[in-house]
């Protein structure tokens, strides 16, 4: 019996394969019927062999001109040699879901980790098009699912943080504030850290606190510091939905208010000159009306 439960813990249903390759349902169904994923039928169900289907996960990822050894680990490359600073876009100018992919890929292209930026855009909007990488919660893992490392230079994130939100097609009908553009040129790097990331941001209170934070460093600090957490395996504890609200630093919300305090001020300022410069200007006229009477 023991024996039988062990066995069976190693098979995956269609639905937990998808989880698991990160992929939709539709798309692995596809790939299961043309016969490129190693299956088998039980009671006319589709199941999968774990070993299996990691086996066939590392016959995909490098070409044969690239040894298997020479790509780095994705459960051991840190996270901070994937987002330098320059990584983090804190304040997003697009609006829509197409201007924010070209957004986030011509920051990797301008910082020389993109060759080809069309393709790479081409590329995510087509993966879009099957399904939203949009979580529940106001976050979003943009990728491709073909990795050409000829046409990325180095594997690089992308971090982009939307004030507003965008509707990005997430389950919950909600916007979308944080986006995250995975071009890691290897799968050997993006199963493992997708997986870190989204374990990463699980927590409504993250989320929140990247929503909130004011600068870049902030937001990279505690990005590394939730993957740290994740790669010593622990569990940080999940509060309830309420903390998707953000709290805004108190610091930043005290230099919002002096600056509204600084434009008000500057406002009444330049008005009372206005006012003072036309009096100024009917006195003058005035005197000057005087004095040509008294030569009549």
């Amino acid at each position: 019996m023991g024996k039988n439960r062990g066995t069976d813990a190693q098979l995956l249903t269609m639905h937990e394969l998808a989880a698991y390759l990160h992929l939709d349902e539709a798309t692995v169904q596809k790939l299961v019927m043309a016969g490129k994923i190693p299956s088998l039928q039980i009671d006319k169900q589709w199941r999968f062999k774990r070993a299996a289907i990691d086996t066939w996960i590392e016959e995909q990822l490098v070409g044969e001109d690239e040894s298997f050894a020479d790509v780095p680990d994705g459960m051991k490359l840190p996270l901070e040699d994937l987002l330098p600073d320059q990584a983090i876009i804190p304040t997003l100018r697009s609006k829509t879901p197409v201007g924010v992919i070209e957004e986030l890929a011509a920051r990797a292209y301008t910082n020389g980790w993109l060759v080809d930026k069309p393709w790479f855009v081409g590329a995510v909007v087509e993966r879009e098009s099957l399904s939203s990488t949009a979580m529940e919660g106001g976050v979003a893992f943009l990728h491709t699912r073909a990795k050409d490392k000829g046409k990325i230079h180095r594997p690089f994130i992308i971090v982009g943080r939307s004030w507003e939100g965008i509707m990005f097609g997430s389950p919950d009908g909600n916007p979308t504030y944080l986006f995250f553009l995975l071009g890691l040129k290897y799968d050997r790097l993006h199963l493992p850290i997708l997986g870190r990331l989204a374990r990463a941001l699980r927590n409504p209170a993250t989320i929140a606190k990247l929503r909130a934070l004011s600068s870049p460093d902030q937001v990279r600090a505690l990005l590394l510091k939730e993957d740290a957490q994740v790669r010593s395996g622990l569990v940080p504890e999940i509060l309830e939905a309420t903390a998707f609200k953000p709290i805004l630093d108190r610091q930043l919300r005290l230099r919002a208010i002096r600056r509204l305090q600084s434009q008000k001020s500057a406002a009444v300022i330049t008005a009372e000159k206005r006012a003072a410069a036309i009096e100024g200007a009917k006195g003058k006229k005035a005197k000057a009306k005087a004095a040509r009477a008294k030569l009549k």
